[in-house]
């Protein structure tokens, strides 16, 4: 058991110093991408989550939404 959780801990630690090493060597316009596309994720995420939220607490207080 020990074994195998070696093995998997040092394959993790493997894939995290290769994506750090590609990271070393983007350019300003790569990261800008990667921070824009990250930024739209997050704000999608947020909007479905609120979106959620707002029809549990209509639904809580008898209002019926028709989307």
């Amino acid at each position: 058991m020990y074994e195998f959780l070696d093995w998997l801990v040092n394959k993790m630690v493997f894939v995290v110093f290769v994506i750090i090493g590609h990271f070393q060597f983007m350019t300003i316009e790569a990261w800008s991408l990667i921070v824009s596309f990250s930024m739209g994720v997050f704000a999608l995420s947020l909007s479905y989550w609120h979106k959620k939220v707002m029809q549990q607490i209509a639904r809580e207080r008898g209002v019926s939404i028709y989307e």
